[in-house]
Order: structure tokens, then sequence, then C-alpha cells
């Protein structure tokens, strides 16, 4: 891969610094929205998690 399509940047999380590379393709179809959402399609599945709808309130309100 051309290197002048590889961009990174760093992520502090605690006392942990990430860097992580991300690399472009001049040829790729798919979009950023489009990959992120396969992405967390194929984690739910393989982890076999449960999606659905939420049908109670999450947040309790003061009567």
């Amino acid at each position: 891969m051309n290197e002048n399509n590889q961009q990174y940047f760093i992520k502090r999380i605690g006392r942990t610094n990430f860097k992580v590379n991300v690399f472009f393709s001049e040829t790729e179809k798919e979009t950023l929205e489009d990959k992120i959402l396969r992405i967390i399609r194929r984690e739910t599945l393989e982890n076999g998690a449960e999606c659905g709808i939420i049908n109670l309130p999450q947040m309790s309100r003061s009567a």
C-alpha cells in the first residue's frame, strides 16, 4: 500500500496513548459510514448479542 494513503491519530484513554493507523484506498467504493455499520453488524452477529427495540423507558421521571 502506498504510504501517502496512510494517516494516523493518537487517542488517549486513561493513562494510555493509542496510535491508530488509518489507510485510505483510492479505489474503494464503500463509504466510511457503510464501513462502520458493517463492522457493528459483524461484531454484533459474531458475539451473539441480541438487538431490538427497547420498549421500556430508560430513565425515570419525577411525578
